[in-house]
């Protein structure tokens, strides 16, 4: 185990939950609902105090977290052409001696919108990322996976099928409860075509390829939908024991590039279905890619950012999967400086958190709804930094909820939302 010195915070907040009734949520009732938030003793490093030669998720770019079933901390990040995985047993006071997952060195793609994704399964480590090829704004979707609990990673796969130096970017993964692997990306064989037809294309396409034997073979290509944003993150989240639910932003009739919705399965996507009516016409690409998290209510939770006619800003949505519309839109921030927001359902609680610039630096803030997403705390300010950051990411084990971040200044952060301390050492 490799321990980074460094220094320590300690911050505890906290705010009584509040509901128009007094029904019980989870084991809590309204009048001793509390929440504790209390950041970890977890090692903080300056980006300034990384040598060349270190190699560690506090150094690295764009690091990805999640939990095992066993609670262990998982991250997967980049770093000089790789991408490396390390774990923690201590809730990221210490990591293990990071292993590399691609042997050769590549460019990697590393910002906020299009990471390195890691999954794990069946005690397998699944790993996904974009690499940069030549050419403009061109890429491939890798993946790898180790059976021996990270010690070693097999040989790594190209998941698009199609041979073309074109562009295949922001690449999503989920894994379902019967352990299939879904990853969809943005994926532009059919605008390329449709040039060489000398035909206009808006946008690009959103494609996907399953593997039901743990990630040793992929499924051929499968098409969800055409005309897509050619820059934005897809949401992906597993449905149901097999299928997977991917919302991503895309290019309506009128140039309007507001959110759809689709689920997949192991032979085809259904059809799209509009999931926002924001009225946002733009040329531009927004690089504000939702969020999701399916409820066990036959219903999805949403967050996105939009600039549009009628919407401006982040927004909650809740996505009724048997009526196909999006219903109690919430104005969740409505401030030029929101973004990159990330909602999850947790012990009945609904979190939302997203970044804003204040003040001169980045603040992370967070709201919660006790009824399903129908009413919200307030926003508080949780965390902060005087320099770049890196979005925020929701992840939780069976008994806790936190939010990975990583800065500049405090390296990779590890942040409690809801900590239940009858389950946790």
């Amino acid at each position: 185990m490799c321990t980074i010195p460094g220094l320590h915070e300690h911050f505890s907040w906290k705010e009584k939950l509040y509901l128009n009734n007094t029904k019980q949520i989870s084991r809590f009732t309204l009048e001793a609902a509390m929440l504790s938030l209390v950041f970890l003793f977890t090692p903080i490093i300056s980006y300034a105090s990384c040598k060349n030669d270190s190699i560690s998720v506090h150094c690295g770019k764009t690091p990805t977290s999640v939990f095992d079933e066993k609670g262990t901390l998982w991250i997967a990040f980049a770093q000089q052409g790789h991408v490396y995985v390390s774990h923690s047993d201590d809730l990221g006071k210490h990591y293990t001696t990071p292993i590399k997952v691609n042997p050769n060195p590549q460019k990697i793609y590393t910002n906020g919108e299009n990471r390195p994704k890691i999954q794990i399964a069946n005690h397998h480590v699944f790993v996904s990322w974009t690499e940069k090829t030549p050419g403009r704004f061109t890429g491939d979707i890798h993946f790898s996976r180790s059976i021996n609990g990270g010690i070693s990673f097999e040989p790594v796969k190209t998941i698009n099928d199609d041979g073309l130096p074109i562009g295949h970017r922001f690449d999503a993964m989920t894994v379902t409860p019967s352990g299939t692997i879904y990853i969809a990306w943005l994926d532009k064989r059919d605008s390329h075509a449709a040039k060489q037809r000398n035909q206009e294309y808006a946008g690009i396409s959103i494609y996907y390829a399953i593997s039901t034997d743990q990630g040793k073979t992929f499924s051929n290509n499968i098409k969800i939908a055409e005309h897509t944003c050619e820059c934005c993150r897809i949401a992906i989240t597993s449905t149901g024991v097999d299928n997977a639910t991917v919302m991503w932003r895309h290019i309506f009739t009128g140039g309007y590039r507001d959110h759809a919705i689709a689920t997949l399965n192991q032979e085809k996507p259904t059809a799209l279905h509009r999931a926002t009516v924001d009225q946002w016409k733009t040329d531009a690409c927004p690089h504000h890619g939702p969020s999701i998290d399916m409820t066990p209510h036959n219903s999805i939770h949403l967050a996105w950012f939009s600039n549009g006619d009628l919407h401006k800003g982040i927004y909650y949505g809740n996505y009724s999967t048997s009526l196909k519309s999006t219903n109690n839109i919430i104005s969740i921030d409505h401030s030029p400086h929101a973004s990159h927001s990330q909602v999850v359902e947790f012990h009945n609680i609904v979190w939302f958190v997203w970044k804003s610039f204040e003040k001169g630096q980045s603040v992370l803030k967070v709201r919660y709804s006790l009824d399903k997403g129908v009413h919200w705390s307030n926003a508080d300010i949780i965390a902060s930094t005087q320099a770049n950051s890196d979005h925020p990411l929701l992840i939780h084990d069976h008994n806790n909820i936190y939010i990975s971040w990583q800065t500049t200044n405090e390296g990779l952060r590890l942040i409690p939302l809801y900590v239940d301390s009858e389950n946790t050492n």
